[in-house]
Formats: structure tokens, C-alpha cells, sequence
């Protein structure tokens, strides 16, 4: 056996019938094998016109091609990379590490295996589903006349069957060695993450159906080159298994561009992919192979530290001789044993002095303690955690000063969703779904798919166009252009709208339909008004800040502006009879001097055009509320803070996904289908799940609670407010100095949350978590609401995503919460102010706007009432409905207080 692998002896002289050749016989010989092929022997260079000038380029010489020439240009096609000679044959090749080198390292020190773990939990803990691309509704919908919904609900039926296949394989893609996905997906990430040579074997069955995704050790993969030094096609081998240093099996690249092996079989294909692709090598660069230097670095780092406990540490002093003692070095030993034995082990020794022989000096040593510092570990650390796209904060660390110095901070997780997780999920969906169609047969229209993903220019995006529907600046349809969805087919969707509080306006004969002077109140009830809040007084004026110089025109002119001002005078009247004693001015936008001269010498209106100042000295004849100079102030710092909290609260994508998947596509083998989606055996019964929709939910982690934790911070915002205003009013002035005072000041609100709760900010805080599960749960209804109708209506994942995120970032509901809570927060700083001070009466302050109701107006009529009781509507003080700015005045000079009914 050796022999045959012995080498010929060239020492040796030939024997009589070998020939030799010549240069020129061998040229012959390969040009007329050329030939015989078909193939072109000469080459033909390009033309070379450029003038030959003196001190010119040069021109450049003919090629001289190694490649076979292409029959029509008579050239060969380029080379990939200049590769290695023989770079195919075992022991060959471009690799400058070793794969044993990168194994090694990824367990090295413990923290670039911390970095893997990491990486690998942030994906293998994603939910999945299989679903249907975006381009075959397109493309069934451009194809069909029919609504986008009932075209997706059809797609959807007609390929429950194979979803549902498809999700039975992909739970566990590797029985034979018992691994479901999150196991199975965990390996291909190291794989990827430690050598980026990802091998995957599509184990079939014998009737050719696959069996298995079998993940092999990258490392023993050898990927081959043809002759232009790229991958070879089928039916050549484009990969060989190397196994103790010889090639023990080859496999071809997956399919040739028919889809189809030639001259081969299905079970002889293997999947190799690499994350990083470079053009001068077969092979990948890895997190590991990039963090190689660091890391050594670090391990020096750690064993120059661990040698300072074993060998090589410097001792904490020395004791010089000067040689006065004329001791031999056997006498200098003993004496060093001696003293170091009487200090080792007896603490008490060490307080005691000791006299030294003469010619003895104490030596010591100079502290290296900067070399020890931590800094430097942490730089270290953060290099490394670098090329695996992991923060320190993931790792444990913290910074040691500075920003961000106590944890993780907000736009860390941002930038590492971004620049790590999203492209690694979208490699690997691309990865999955084209291994899915490939082997595991899965039709063209479906796809692989991570839930939860969602790009953050898509929300930004949505945001813009959200707020130029608003405000008329796009119609609704032009929206739905946008984003590709087909039109509404209703008028108005191609009008432009405002969204107001107090619903939504068309623009189009706003001027015509709209009554100058009518005021807009909530319903007797005190139900929503999903309102935002001004600071004007009662008016007529239902602009909203647009422009209305148009109506105002219209108004001046004969029989409108007549009309304009009964209506008002009539608005007045009732206004009047509700509030007998009001605090604040009727404000007139349409009624002058002229209209009304009976009204000009009352000091409770303002008529058009006049004087806004006050008409009468007496700060008790109109009462006024410092606080409602600024409280809106603080709704316009908060309102854009809760949107957001509510925002990061839930992965709207997330849980559209998944509830499309579990309620409308992926159906379990012991589930009903839903929503139309056909049992893969056949059974067409449905079930349109309306009511499970909330405990879905729960179910699923949605949990508002933390994010509305936000009302905390409100409440003290409103209570820094309310005892600055109510400390004023009881010192007889009815303004305060608020230009030190900004929202969202912390110091501020810990000035007034006391330790000992001997103020009524600690048991607002301590009610907290009721007002709080209270407002979660009206959203998590309106969630709710929103999946059933999804179903109902068919819609896409897109659409429910963008609808769950409307109802969590809703401007006018934030903005109402942030007025309710705030004025919650003033009206309990103001009655513990009162009683604290002695007053024993109170009454109800109507913040004259909108937002004022027959609740609030009636609370209002009644008086002057003790300070701990309750008015008519039931509560000891506002707000009296959402969005109430109403607040309680306090009544120091009342003699006889109201007495009512509640």
C-alpha cells in the first residue's frame, strides 16, 4: 500500500520508451485538443487606438489567458479572486486561522461565550410564524376587483394546508437528534457567530420527502472552487466533508438554476452559508475571528493578574543591609526567616516595634496600584463586547461615572435592536425561507417570518402622515396610496378632514354648516369628551387655533352676523341661569357694546372688542385660579411622554403577528380553525373568536401598568401646582410667581412629598395603583376590541399593528388623561393646603371652557359647602369629568354654608 503512494524517482534516467516534448509540441498539443472541443484557441484582444505620444501611458500588453475562451468574444471570462494553486486538494487553502483556534477562543476568559449566549437568547426567545408575503397580495389583489381584505382571506384558506405543514416541520427541524427550533436555531447561531460557516444537510427519506435539517460542524466543510475560483455548479462537488485530513464525503451546491441536480440526487445537496461574504475567499469572518486580538489582550490581561497571587509578586517591603553586620549570606538568610516568622500569623506582633540591626534600612517598594485600576478591564471589555454587537450593560457593567452611569438608559436598546438584532433576524428569515421553498417545498407565496420586527423610519413615518390627516393637509385615501392599500370607497375618505376634540370636521362647507357662537359640551353623564384642552373662557370661538377670517366676514355681514349674535345672546342666557355665581367671565366673540349695552357695566363678561382687564377691583367679585396659568403647560410636557411610554409598552407587530397566526393562519393540530382557515384534513368549519380577545392578552404579557406608571410623576407635577395656588389664594393674591417653575422639574415635586405624609401627596401616590389599573384597562379594552374587529374585517398584519398602535398612541387621549390627572393631583393639593389652614369651607370653581358641563355648572350653583363635604355629583372635589379643569376655591369668609341632597 505504501508503494502505491511512493513518489517516482527523477533521479532516475528514462527508459527507451518514454518521449519528451517540447514548449512548442505541448502549445500544439492543447490548442488541437482546444480545437477538437469546439472550443476558441486565439485570443482576441480589444482594439488599442489611443495615439502613441511621446511620455504617454504606455500601451498595455496583450493578456495572456490561463482561462478556456469564450466562443462568441474570443476572451475569457474573469477569475473571482486569485486563489490558491491547488487551493481544492486537502491541507491547501486561504484560511489564515485555524477553525480549531476559533473554537478555542469563543470559550476563552468567559466573556466572549457571555457575548454568544447573549446573542443566541435575544433570537432563539422570538416567536415565528409562517405566513404570506406581502408581494402575493399584491399581486392577487392587482389581479382581482375584489377588497384587499376578502383577497387575503382567500389566499389565507387556500393555503392553510401547507401553513400548517410547514409550522408542524419547523417546531422541530431536527427529529433524529430530538431538537425543536429554539434548540436547533441556538446551534446555527454559534455556528454563525464562531466560525460564519453555517452547514446544513437535508436529510431525506427514501421516497424522497425531507426528513431533517442536520446542522454539521462548519469547520469540517471545505468549500471548492472551479476554475474561475467561485463555487461550482451541479453535477460538480462544491463542498467536501474533511474528516483527519482526507476528504470522506462531497456534496453539491443546493440546485442549479432549473431548481434541479443534474446527474445527481437530492440527498447529494448541501446548504453552506456564510453572514459575512467576501470576495476573496470561500469563507466567512466570523464575531470571533473579528474580536481575536481583543481577546487576546484580554486573556494577558487576566493571567498577568492571576500570576500576581502565584509567581512574580512583588513583596509589600524590603530590608536593605549596608554590610555594617559583616554577616555571610547563610547569617543574612537566617536572620530573614527569623523576622519573617515572627510577624507571620500574629496580628498583635505587627503593632509592635522592632529594632533592627545595624546597617539595617526599611525599603519599600513603589505602588504599581494604577496598573490595577479598573478602567482599563472595562475598556477591554467593551472592545470585545463590541464586535458582537452587545452593550456592557447586557454583559453586567455599568459605567463608572457620567451619563448613564446607573444602568441601562433609554436609546441603548434602540441602537442595538438596530445595528444587531433586526439584521440578524433578517438574514436569518431569508436564510429559513429560502431553505423552506428549496426543500421543504413550500410554495412561493408563503414565507418565513421572526414576529416582533418592526423598523423604526415605518412608525415615523406613520406619525407624519398621521398628523397631516389630522389637520387636512391629506385625505385619508391619499394615506391608504401611500402605503398601498386600496381606497375607501366612501366620499368622504378623498375629503380633507380636521380631527378636533370634539370629533372630526370636513372641511369642505365647514362655514356653512358650523353655528357661530355654539358651545360644544360633554354629555350630562360626564362621559369621554376625548378632548385637549385651551385656556380661553366660555366662547363661541370653535376655530381651534385655524383660520377664520372667512366665517368672521361672513358673521359681519346682514343677516348672519344677526343670527350669530341671538345665538350667542341665547348660549349667554342659559349660561347664566346655570351659574349664578360664576368665578371666571363669559367672553363674547360675537356680541359688541353695540349688540348689548345692558351688559357693558358686568363685571361677569367680556363682550367682543372690549377691554380684557378686570372691570372691577375686586379680586372677590371674579375669582381666578393661579394655577390655571400653567397647568396646561404641564399637559403639553406630559402629553407627548405618556404617547411615548405607551408606545414602548407593547410590540404592536409583535402581537399583531402572532394574533393573526394563532387566530387566522397558523392552526394547531387541536385547534378549531379560525377566521376561515381551512383544518389541513379538511374540515371547514369556523370559529370567529370575539370575546377571548382580552384575556389573550393577559395571556400574552401585554401589561400597561408599568408604562402608566407615568401618572406618578403627574401627580406630583399637579401638586406642586395646586399648593402654590392655593397657598396664594389663602394670602389674598390671586397670581403667583411661576417663573421659576417648569414642568417636569423633580426637584420641585420632591420639595413637596414629605416623609412623614403629613401632606395629602403621599396618599394621592398611595391611591395610585387603582387610578392606574383603572386607565390600563380601558386601553387593554380598546385592544381588544381592535383584534376582534380584525378578524372580522380581514385585515393584514400591517393594518392591526397600525390600528393597535393608534389606540395606544392616541394624542387626544393623552392629552385628556394628562388633563384629568393633573387637575386630580391640584384639587388634592389644594384641599389638604385648606386643611391645614384651617378653612372649613369650600366651593366649586368652574374653569370656564368647553370642557364646563351641567355637572360641573350645577356642582358650582350650590355655594359654599363644608370642607369635607361631598356635591352633588358625588365627589369631595374635581376633576368632575375627564378632561376637567375645574377646581375648589376656598370659602373663609362664609358665615352659612349650603345644605343639599347629594
Amino acid at each position: 500500500m505504501r508503494d502505491a503512494f511512493a513518489q517516482p524517482d527523477t533521479t532516475k534516467a528514462l527508459n527507451a520508451t518514454a518521449e519528451t516534448y517540447t514548449p512548442q509540441q505541448v502549445a500544439t498539443l492543447v490548442t488541437a485538443t482546444a480545437r477538437a472541443a469546439g472550443e476558441a484557441t486565439t485570443f482576441a484582444p480589444l482594439p488599442r487606438t489611443e495615439p502613441q505620444v511621446p511620455f504617454g501611458p504606455g500601451t498595455p500588453l496583450t493578456p495572456a489567458p490561463i482561462d478556456p475562451l469564450q466562443p462568441g468574444t474570443g476572451r475569457a471570462e474573469p477569475r473571482f479572486n486569485e486563489y490558491p494553486v491547488t487551493s481544492n486538494l486537502p491541507g491547501v487553502g486561504d484560511r489564515l486561522v485555524p477553525w480549531k483556534v476559533l473554537r478555542d477562543a469563543a470559550d476563552a476568559g468567559g466573556l466572549p461565550r457571555r457575548c454568544i449566549e447573549i446573542r443566541k437568547a435575544e433570537v432563539t426567545t422570538l416567536d415565528w410564524a409562517i405566513t404570506i408575503t406581502k408581494e402575493a397580495v399584491e399581486e392577487a389583489q392587482a389581479a382581482s376587483d375584489r377588497p384587499r381584505a376578502e383577497v387575503e382571506q382567500e389566499l389565507r384558506q387556500s393555503l392553510s394546508a401547507e401553513m400548517v405543514r410547514c409550522t408542524r416541520f419547523w417546531e422541530k427541524p431536527d427529529p433524529g437528534q430530538d431538537e425543536a427550533f429554539g434548540d436547533w436555531l441556538a446551534k446555527l447561531l454559534e455556528e454563525q457567530l464562531v466560525l460564519d460557516a453555517v452547514a446544513i444537510y437535508p436529510r431525506r427519506t427514501y421516497g424522497g420527502a425531507l426528513y431533517a435539517l442536520e446542522i454539521l460542524d462548519g469547520s469540517t466543510i471545505k468549500p471548492l472552487r472551479d476554475h474561475r475560483g467561485g463555487r461550482p455548479l451541479p453535477p460538480n462537488p462544491a463542498y467536501q466533508q474533511v474528516l483527519w485530513g482526507f476528504p470522506r464525503g462531497e456534496f453539491v451546491a443546493d440546485t442549479d438554476a432549473d431548481g434541479s441536480v443534474v446527474g445527481g440526487y437530492r440527498s447529494d445537496q448541501l446548504v453552506y452559508k456564510r453572514r459575512n461574504v467576501r470576495a476573496h475567499t470561500p469563507y466567512g469572518y466570523s464575531a470571533v475571528e473579528q474580536a481575536l486580538e481583543d481577546v487576546d489582550v484580554w486573556l494577558r490581561r487576566r493571567k498577568w493578574i492571576r500570576d500576581e497571587y502565584t509567581e512574580g509578586t512583588v513583596p509589600a517591603g524590603f530590608v536593605k543591609s549596608n554590610g555594617q553586620t559583616g554577616w555571610s549570606p547563610a547569617q543574612t538568610a537566617e536572620y530573614e526567616t527569623a523576622l519573617n516568622d515572627a510577624y507571620a500569623g500574629s496580628t498583635a506582633a505587627r503593632h509592635r516595634l522592632r529594632v533592627l540591626p545595624p546597617g539595617f534600612d526599611i525599603d519599600t517598594p513603589q505602588d504599581f496600584g494604577e496598573k490595577y485600576r479598573p478602567e482599563y478591564d472595562l475598556f477591554l471589555i467593551k472592545q470585545i463586547a463590541a464586535h458582537f454587537d452587545v452593550t456592557i450593560a447586557e454583559l453586567g457593567f455599568t459605567e463608572t461615572g457620567g451619563l448613564g452611569s446607573t444602568g441601562w438608559h433609554e436609546g441603548q436598546a434602540d441602537v442595538q435592536q438596530r445595528k444587531a438584532t433586526l439584521p440578524t433576524l433578517r438574514w436569518l428569515q431569508q436564510l429559513l425561507t429560502s431553505v423552506s421553498r428549496s426543500h421543504l417545498d413550500m410554495p412561493a407565496e408563503l414565507e418565513f417570518r421572526f414576529l416582533g420586527l418592526e423598523e423604526e423610519d415605518e412608525a415615523a413615518a406613520d406619525e407624519v402622515a398621521r398628523n397631516r390627516v389630522q389637520w387636512g393637509r391629506m385625505t385619508l385615501n391619499e394615506d391608504r396610496d401611500r402605503m398601498g392599500q386600496p381606497r375607501f370607497d366612501f366620499p368622504e375618505a378623498d375629503m380633507p378632514m380636521l380631527m378636533t376634540s370634539r370629533g372630526l370636521v370636513l372641511v369642505e362647507g365647514a362655514s356653512e354648516r358650523g353655528t357661530p357662537g355654539a358651545i360644544v359640551s360633554v354629555p350630562k353623564s360626564g362621559a369621554d369628551s376625548g378632548g385637549s384642552a385651551d385656556d380661553g373662557g366660555v366662547g363661541g370661538d370653535d376655530s381651534g387655533g385655524e383660520d377664520t377670517s372667512e366665517d368672521e366676514e361672513a358673521d359681519d355681514s346682514g343677516q348672519d352676523r344677526q343670527d350669530a349674535v341671538k345665538a350667542e345672546l341665547a348660549v349667554f342666557g342659559r349660561w347664566a341661569r346655570r351659574n349664578p355665581k360664576p368665578g371666571r367671565r363669559f367672553e363674547f366673540t360675537t356680541v359688541t357694546k353695540a349688540d348689548a349695552p345692558d351688559l357693558a357695566d358686568d363685571p361677569h363678561v367680556l363682550l367682543a372688542g372690549a377691554d380684557a382687564g378686570p372691570k372691577v377691583p375686586d379680586a372677590q367679585s371674579v375669582r381666578d385660579w393661579p394655577g390655571w396659568k400653567v397647568d396646561l403647560k404641564a399637559v403639553a410636557y406630559w402629553k407627548p411622554r405618556i404617547r411615548k411610554a405607551m408606545r414602548d409598552a407593547v410590540d404592536t407587530r409583535r402581537i399583531a403577528e402572532q394574533w393573526i397566526a394563532a387566530r387566522a393562519i397558523t392552526v394547531k393540530a387541536d385547534e378549531a380553525d379560525l377566521s376561515g382557515v381551512q383544518r389541513a384534513g379538511g374540515d371547514e368549519a369556523t370559529i370567529r373568536p370575539g370575546g377571548d380577545a382580552a384575556s389573550w392578552l393577559a395571556d400574552h404579557g401585554v401589561d400597561l401598568t408599568v408604562a402608566l406608571g407615568i401618572i406618578r410623576q403627574l401627580h406630583a407635577e399637579g401638586y406642586v401646582i395646586g399648593e402654590r395656588s392655593a397657598s396664594a389664594i389663602l394670602a389674598g393674591h390671586s397670581t403667583v410667581d411661576w417663573t421659576a417653575w417648569k414642568p417636569g422639574d423633580p426637584h420641585a415635586a420632591a420639595l413637596v412629598l414629605r416623609p412623614d405624609g403629613s401632606n395629602g401627596l403621599t396618599g394621592l401616590l398611595e391611591r395610585d395603583g387603582v387610578t392606574i389599573q383603572s386607565i390600563a384597562g380601558n386601553r387593554m379594552d380598546k385592544m381588544a376590541e381592535a383584534l376582534s374587529g380584525a378578524l372580522d374585517r380581514g385585515d393584514s398584519t400591517d393594518t392591526l399593528a397600525r390600528e393597535l398602535r393608534d389606540v395606544l398612541d392616541d394624542p387626544a387621549w393623552a392629552e385628556r388623561v394628562a388633563v384629568t390627572e393633573i387637575s386630580r393631583a391640584i384639587s388634592a393639593a389644594s384641599l389638604a393646603t385648606y386643611q391645614a389652614n384651617g378653612v372649613g369651607a369650600k366651593s366649586w370653581l368652574s374653569a370656564v371652557d368647553e370642557r364646563v358641563c351641567e355637572v360641573c355648572l350645577r356642582n358650582e350653583g350650590v355655594g359654599a359647602i363644608p370642607l369635607t363635604a361631598a356635591f352633588p355629583n358625588g365627589a369631595q372635589s374635581p376633576p368632575g369629568h375627564p378632561s376637567c379643569r375645574c377646581t375648589i376655591y376656598p370659602e373663609t369668609g362664609s358665615t352659612g354654608l349650603t345644605t343639599y341632597t347629594a
